[in-house]
């Protein structure tokens, strides 16, 4: 919660396949610092419970990547809306801040997946996930989607939806996504406050917001410190009051190396 007393916007973050509280620090620590409320939620059945101390950890991880975990995962978001809705205190924070008129969502891979989901993602036709009190999303490590084309499911999501990805953002072990598969949800997006940032380098994990001692595992600073920017001018235009839609590149062009790519529309 960020320091003073006046009412917040709030950001929730999912986090990936096997994850835990832990996922999305590097990113939600700069959102709080920016003035924003965060909010990580931890997801019983998808969290890192299914493959520690396991003899096939592998296993576990295989088997929570179904629809009926993604349908629970999208009913922890809906239980954490409705009780941050209530306001009170939880532990030094004081809930009644937060501006549920101006919330935002992001999560990283199987939380990317979450996040497409609540936004508008179709499945069989229908938005059936859909939470409209989300106002603007951003999908870390997205996917296209599976048994559908991609316009029929991501073509209703009419919110600001920002997708970002990397060169080398696959899971060969675990899926057959591959890195340009990645960016298929934000072009089957209709025109319209949809943004795309492809980082040269990046690999699934280092996009999942954590610093890990494996070398494979931890971003670079550059893509830290793009996320971090990119990110945070997204909110800003999207959950703060009096912001209007802005040329992203023209703030942070800066940040991106000559391999980075950057698109919206």
């Amino acid at each position: 919660m960020p320091e003073g007393r006046a009412q917040v916007p709030v950001i929730l973050f999912s986090h990936g396949l096997g994850g835990s509280l832990d996922a999305g620090t590097n990113w939600v620590t700069v959102w709080a610092e920016a003035g924003f409320a965060t909010v990580n939620i931890e997801h019983a059945g998808s969290d890192a419970a299914i493959w520690k101390g396991r003899m096939r950890p592998m296993q576990g991880l295989r088997s929570a990547m179904n629809g009926q975990q993604l349908q629970a995962r999208v009913d922890d978001v809906h239980f954490v809306l409705d009780r941050l809705a209530k306001g009170g205190r939880e532990g030094a924070c004081d809930l009644g801040r937060l501006d549920m008129d101006r919330v935002g969502m992001a999560g990283h891979s199987f939380g990317a997946q979450t996040v497409l989901a609540v936004s508008g993602a179709r499945y069989g036709g229908a938005a059936i996930m859909h939470d409209p009190r989300i106002k603007a999303a951003i999908a870390l490590s997205p996917q296209p989607a599976l048994g559908q084309d991609d316009r029929s499911a991501f073509g209703g999501i009419a919110i600001p939806f920002f997708s970002i990805t990397g060169t080398r953002d696959e899971l060969p072990f675990l899926n057959s996504v591959a890195p340009q598969d990645r960016t298929r949800p934000f072009a089957a997006m209709p025109t319209g406050s949809k943004y795309l940032l492809v980082l040269e380098d990046a690999n699934h994990m280092m996009l999942g917001g954590q610093s890990k001692r494996m070398p494979v595992m931890r971003a670079t600073a550059h893509i830290v410190d793009a996320v971090a920017r990119f990110t945070t001018d997204f909110w800003r235009t999207y959950l703060m009051s009096g912001s209007s839609r802005p040329d992203l590149i023209a703030k942070d062009r800066h940040l991106l190396a000559k391999e980075d790519h950057f698109a919206e529309k």
